[in-house]
């Protein structure tokens, strides 16, 4: 990881703290276990994603509803997926 990685990274574990503990437990859990392994294209969509606000994570996370953005719901279903199987 670069120095420019590894300060995003940083950056992004602030943006991780949220009001809602369901939504920090995916977001935390993406960052702590894939994000260093991912692709670039998958580590925009979480910078993306954390630009989102909790209540929009939250019904996302629960299938409630899906975002209008096709990367974010794609990498939001991956992100789900990944998070089960690594339980």
């Amino acid at each position: 990881m670069t120095p420019e990685e590894a300060e995003r990274k940083r950056r992004h574990v602030w943006q991780c703290r949220r009001g809602m503990k369901e939504v920090e437990f995916v977001l935390y859990a993406y960052l702590e276990r894939f994000y260093d392994e991912d692709s670039t294209a998958h580590r925009d969509c979480f910078a993306r994603l954390l630009e989102c606000q909790d209540t929009e994570l939250f019904e996302w996370f629960t299938r409630r509803s899906r975002p209008e953005d096709a990367d974010l719901d794609h990498f939001i279903d991956e992100v789900l997926t990944r998070i089960a199987e690594s339980r």
